[in-house]
């Protein structure tokens, strides 16, 4: 592939400020080459949305905010290793690699980008290419420096050192992670490399284009970021969460209302559960469905029975999320008794007319709600101490203790915001 230099480099922005350029001679030949998928391409190719300027930027192949992966490579074996480990449904593909696109159709559902000669990255939407980024070529300090300055000014750059393996991360990595505008890409020709541009300066780079024709690279990356909870499907996640014992002080049976059961598509463990609640200042751990109900009821250990569909549930990223905006492919985070997160995937939400309890606890001398459905199979995690580790709502007493995690600051749109007077009853 022949990269520009940085100073040679076409302007990703010069071409997005034009929104969008029809197919010239140059790209119809280049469309040829992806012919034989054109269709399939144009119906899964994801389309980047626009921001308030009327820019283009590029949207994530998944909901995920944490991290992302975009695979280049010659070998479907790795595309396919990728898709099966949940690692990247985006593939990056040069101009003289073009036509495996089409090629590779079957093998699953991804979202093709094209790789023009001069470094753009696009993508193709019907009749139109669009412009999503620029890669740049790295041979020494003076193009780290050239880069750093396109930080607020390309929306998405794409790094490429492997001429030059000496590449200070951290300084790029502080001056993209300053703005809003820009995110920053790196690639990879190892899992061991990719993991260490996520490191950087701790938080990291936004991606990584992941070079390879090894298709146990994207399953070691895949593992590495399950265990630090940055998508889905297992492992460990990047932290704790603190949680607080709480004192009930009033269980009481109330009308009915819509029930929300959260089915993911990864097993819970006995411990785990989700936080929720009716005040995003105060969640409670509601445990899985991962334990026998007395021999009524089989367990489901993929299902956390969470309440009220107004309620809170906690999401990856420090967010909320209303239990009635969950969809099929949304992320929730699991905790466990001890805090320990992992990013769990949202494989149906059933909601139905039930009977609720409402379960209202204090803490810190704040008071905090949440309506349950009145089940045996509906449990709270209780404090440290407590007889049983869990407790049934059916047999919940006021002066129980359950835990929960306290929150600051008032929430928009899931995110915590200062509001000068605000409060939750």
């Amino acid at each position: 592939v022949r990269m520009h230099s940085v100073a040679q480099a076409p302007s990703a922005r010069s071409i997005v400020t034009h929104e969008t350029t029809r197919v010239s001679s140059r790209t119809r030949r280049f469309s040829r080459l992806f012919s034989a998928g054109s269709e399939s391409l144009r119906r899964c190719a994801s389309v980047p949305s626009r921001n308030s300027r009327g820019r283009i930027v590029p949207r994530a192949a998944s909901k995920r905010d944490d991290k992302e992966v975009w695979i280049q490579t010659t070998n479907v074996q790795v595309l396919l290793a990728a898709l099966e480990c949940g690692l990247s449904t985006t593939a990056l593909f040069p101009s003289q690699d073009a036509g495996l696109a089409g090629e590779w159709r079957k093998v699953g559902r991804f979202s093709p980008l094209a790789l023009t000669e001069d470094g753009t990255v696009t993508e193709e939407d019907g009749d139109f290419y669009r412009a999503v980024g620029i890669t740049l070529k790295v041979n020494g300090p003076e193009d780290v420096d050239a880069i750093a300055r396109m930080a607020g000014v390309e929306p998405l750059v794409v790094v490429d050192s492997s001429a030059w393996r000496i590449i200070p991360a951290e300084n790029l990595v502080a001056k993209f992670g300053a703005t809003d505008e820009s995110r920053l890409f790196s690639v990879s020709e190892t899992a061991k490399d990719a993991e260490a541009m996520f490191e950087a300066l701790e938080t990291g780079v936004d991606g990584v284009v992941l070079r390879t024709d090894d298709p146990a690279e994207p399953r070691e990356l895949a593992a590495y970021l399950k265990k630090r909870g940055m998508i889905g499907g297992g492992g460990e996640g990047p932290g704790k969460l603190e949680l607080t014992p709480a004192t009930v002080t009033r269980v009481e049976t109330v009308g009915t209302g819509d029930r929300v059961c959260v089915d993911c598509a990864s097993a819970f463990h006995p411990g785990e559960g989700l936080l929720v609640g009716s005040f995003a200042t105060g969640l409670f751990l509601v445990h899985s469905e991962c334990l026998d109900a007395e021999g009524y009821v089989n367990s489901r250990p993929f299902r956390v029975n969470a309440g009220a569909l107004c309620s809170y549930v906690v999401t990856p990223g420090g967010k909320t999320a209303y239990l009635s905006e969950l969809r099929v492919g949304d992320d929730v985070t699991c905790v466990n008794w001890d805090g320990d997160t992992r990013v769990m995937t949202v494989g149906r939400v059933k909601v139905e007319q039930r009977q609720m309890v409402l379960v209202e606890a204090e803490s810190a001398g704040k008071r905090f709600a949440t309506l349950l459905q009145n089940a045996e199979t509906v449990r709270l995690v209780t404090a440290p101490g407590e007889e049983e580790q869990v407790v049934s709502v059916s047999t919940l007493d006021v002066g129980d203790r359950v835990l929960v995690h306290l929150q600051e600051g008032a929430r928009h749109t899931g995110l915590k915001i200062v509001e000068e007077e605000w409060y939750e009853q």
